[in-house]
């Protein structure tokens, strides 16, 4: 038994020597079973480095490349070129969503609006979108549960001020193209996954889901039913 004991104290005297204590700091490196790459070669901002000829270290892109994702613009940004499938955050009304200092109201030209058009943005506004404005538009997506006790101010995309263009507060095609860049509040930004010409097409599929919620809330004698049947011909 006496040799258990002393193995178990020489064991953490072990322990001990080679962890050290905690808050204690050493010049030397630890030591460390599992290092999870907590040391690794990288460069820090403006350093030098020995790796290149010239010791810099922070280095400009290879000239003629473009990042994945990008198109190559025909003409400067300056000169109103949109980037159709790119993630551009610059530029004309296609990929601001800003006309001047204000937001506009409407599709840029650049769009076909057209049933595949509206097709990607129901596809697109399911991944992105429905996870926490849920499928309806109405807030209530499947994280909500999960937050504060459900207390997660998720917007309802129904609500007058993003539905109704006569409320003071209604938010444009714009503001809500910018909010899906740039992202506000809670909401992160998706400027960096989500092409422009898709963030378009999401928003002319809520603009659909609202309408369509408008319309089913109206009276009959609001929307009427329409007949289907063919008229009878005189004999």
């Amino acid at each position: 038994m006496r040799y258990i004991i002393l193995a178990i104290i020489l064991g953490g005297l072990l322990i001990v020597g080679m962890f050290g204590s905690r808050g204690h700091k050493f010049k030397e490196t630890p030591v460390e079973l599992f290092n999870d790459m907590d040391r690794q070669d990288r460069v820090n901002a403006q350093s030098t480095s020995d790796f290149f000829a010239d010791g810099v270290g922070a280095r400009k892109p290879v000239e003629g490349t473009y990042p994945i994702g990008f198109s190559i613009p025909d003409k400067p940004f300056s000169e109103g070129d949109a980037v159709v499938d790119g993630f551009s955050l610059q530029g004309t009304y296609f990929n601001s969503g800003q006309i001047g200092d204000y937001y506009g109201e409407g599709l840029p030209k650049e769009i076909k609006l057209d049933k595949e058009f509206l097709e990607r943005g129901k596809q697109r506004y399911g991944i992105y979108c429905a996870v926490c404005h849920a499928d309806s538009g109405d807030g209530n997506g499947v994280v909500r549960p999960f937050g504060n006790g459900g207390q997660i101010p998720i917007a309802n995309l129904h609500e007058a001020r993003f539905a109704d263009p006569s409320n003071p507060d209604y938010r444009p095609d714009g503001e809500i193209f910018s909010v899906i860049t740039n992202g506000r509040g809670l909401m992160g930004g998706y400027g960096g996954a989500i092409p422009a010409k898709d963030r378009w097409a999401i928003i002319s599929y809520l603009r659909v889901l609202q309408k369509s919620k408008i319309d089913s809330e109206k009276s009959p004698e609001e929307n009427p039913p329409v007949s289907t049947e063919k008229p009878q011909s005189e004999n």
